[in-house]
């Protein structure tokens, strides 16, 4: 029993000495670091030196004090501590490289290069120890050395592919492109299932034209050597994309799709990739190339679909005129025609309902349209649900509220704390506010401040903090004018809502509501087509109000307006740059940084 006693005794006091070193030794390496970090260097060497002595095997103490040798230039103690630890770990290649790195900062070039080529002579046929000597050579900043490692290991080895991936990363450092890209390409060589990494790799490498060409030779040569694989007609595909060579890249896409037997499949994914990148003539052609594989293949249905998406897409954000809506409105009737009012139609049902109801004013067959897809049964609910959203707003531009409240209610009722159910929330604040119940759509608005979607959560503070600013005092005539000409001109009474307007700034001149009201034009003569006088209203709010909170909404609109209406592509691209520059914390920054990109040439995955 004593001796059980004593045991414990004695672990005890053992297990405390330990903690107590423990707590000791991270005490050391703080101090040690604070004074590495204060550029303390002599004292740091003397804690790194004791630390280094307890634990050789350190590298971050080995680095740290050697570092603190070189920085007081005294590469005595510097090369001493090089080969001490050269000597002790023979196998560790980052030891050895340090004896030729200390010397080349001696102005030792000579002497360096021959202890690296040593190194070199004397690798072994082991590709950890090869790998570890390249990454030896690289951290020291030697690169041809490094690359001198992998390329001499791939004789040793007898491995022509061995490496790629490392040798494609040095020769993009030190950008020698064909070296870079044939390793990169090599990669895929291995292992096809990295192409989207080797594409990720080239992309951010290759800079110009010149470049390009070089890795297009290149694939070319590569689909010879292996023309039994995709991956090379894959990435020719990418490489065209990259350039904005659709033809082209629908060639080789074609040639897969027939090679594969995939009936289409690789077409739509291009035709899909032209509409990402917005390029609706280019997506067009392509979807109408699905087409004539033949109306019995599988995609034939959904590339008519995708086609007239595509036109309707390309007719709505640009400069339209009202024939070209009429004939698409023409086109989504013979397509309804040929497949039918069902389910599966329900998404293009939609879509010519929207275009009845908000461009053509076709209000009864909208109307129809939208009932049709509420009421039709297996379409899916949250088609249905957004259907009911959108006639609820052309309730809204017709002055039947009570119809629109309705509706808006059915949707919030049915998708609560879903983000369908708070859209629906924010429209019914919003049409409460249109009316003048001020404190009612408050209450409701400041609810969504969190919602779960950033677009939601950002309307909802914006109208909150409009009524907030406009309601400090008793006297909410300005606000409630203003809210009259924003219904009229949700109805499309455009003359009497810039009447509105313009009475306000006689009735309240300076009043808090200014922005709003040049804001509020600026959208009208948009809706009117008159898009230099929107251009000049949206200027005047960023110039007078842009650290307010319309401020990145103007510019916002400014950069699209010049993008799509006034055909302007350099100016927007100036002012989406200046948006980025300014508008850090804006909702809208992710959309400026696409169209800058776009606008600069750059394709988006």
């Amino acid at each position: 029993m004593k001796n059980k006693l004593a045991f414990h005794i004695i672990l005890l006091i053992s297990l405390c000495v330990s903690f107590k070193g423990a707590l000791a030794q991270q005490a050391d390496e703080e101090l040690a670091a604070q004074f590495f970090s204060n550029k303390e260097y002599a004292k740091a060497a003397d804690m790194y030196e004791k630390l280094l002595n307890k634990n050789a095997r350190s590298m971050y103490f080995y680095d740290n004090l050697l570092s603190c040798y070189i920085a007081q230039t005294d590469f005595q103690k510097a090369q001493k501590l090089v080969s001490k630890q050269s000597r002790k770990f023979e196998e560790n290649s980052f030891y050895q490289v340090d004896q030729g790195y200390v010397l080349n900062l001696q102005k030792k070039n000579k002497e360096a290069n021959e202890v690296f080529d040593k190194l070199l002579q004397k690798m072994p046929a082991n590709d950890n120890s090869i790998y570890e000597l390249s990454k030896a050579f690289e951290k020291r900043n030697e690169k041809q050395y490094a690359v001198d490692a992998l390329v001499k290991g791939r004789k040793i080895l007898k491995s022509e592919l061995i490496f790629a991936g490392e040798l494609g990363s040095l020769y993009s450092e030190m950008h020698i492109v064909p070296n870079m890209v044939e390793e990169y390409l090599n990669v895929l060589v291995q292992d096809e299932r990295l192409t989207d990494e080797v594409q990720g790799y080239l992309q951010n490498s290759l800079q110009n034209a010149a470049e390009y060409a070089v890795l297009k030779q290149a694939l070319l040569k590569k689909m010879k050597e292996y023309p039994e694989r995709n991956t090379f007609p894959e990435m020719l595909i990418w490489y065209h994309v990259q350039n904005n060579e659709y033809e082209s890249a629908l060639i080789y896409a074609k040639s897969l799709d027939r090679k594969n037997k995939e009936n289409g499949r690789r077409l739509i994914e291009l035709g899909l990739l032209a509409q990402s990148n917005e390029k609706w003539d280019a997506s067009i052609a392509i979807f109408k190339q699905v087409q004539s594989l033949g109306k019995d293949k599988p995609f034939y249905a959904y590339s008519k679909n995708e086609e007239i998406g595509s036109r309707s897409k390309k007719i709505l954000s640009g400069n339209y005129t009202n024939q070209e809506l009429v004939t698409l409105d023409a086109e989504y009737e013979l397509l309804l025609n040929e497949f039918g009012k069902t389910p599966s139609m329900a998404s293009t049902m939609r879509n010519q309902a929207n275009l009845r109801a908000f461009y053509l004013n076709s209000y009864d067959s909208a109307i129809t349209e939208y009932e049709q897809i509420i009421k039709m049964p297996r379409v899916d609910r949250n088609l249905q649900a957004e259907c009911k959203l959108e006639l609820a707003d052309f309730y809204v531009m017709k002055g039947e509220v009570w119809e629109a409240m309705l509706l808006y209610g059915q949707v919030d009722k049915d998708f609560l704390q879903e983000p369908l159910g708070q859209e629906a929330k924010f429209r019914n604040a919003r049409l409460s506010y249109y009316l003048g119940e001020f404190d009612w759509a408050k209450a409701q608005l400041d609810v969504l401040k969190t919602a779960t979607t950033q677009l939601i959560a950002n309307n909802a503070l914006e109208l909150s903090l409009l009524i907030q600013d406009n309601t400090v005092d008793s006297n909410t005539e300005p606000l409630k004018m203003f809210a009259t000409a924003d219904l009229n001109y949700v109805q499309n009474n455009t003359k009497t809502a810039l009447q509105q307007l313009d009475s306000i700034s006689l009735l309240f001149p300076k009043h808090s509501l200014s922005d709003d009201i040049l804001y509020k034009k600026a959208q009208i003569y948009y809706r009117k087509k008159d898009y230099q006088t929107a251009a000049l209203y949206f200027q005047k709010v960023v110039d007078e109000y842009g650290s307010d909170i319309l401020g990145d909404n103007a510019l916002y609109q400014l950069a699209k307006l010049n993008q799509n209406q006034l055909n302007n592509p350099e100016a927007a691209k100036k002012l989406y740059e200046k948006f980025i520059d300014t508008y850090s914390g804006s909702f809208f920054l992710t959309d400026c940084r696409k169209q800058f990109r776009l606008l600069r040439g750059d394709i988006l995955e």
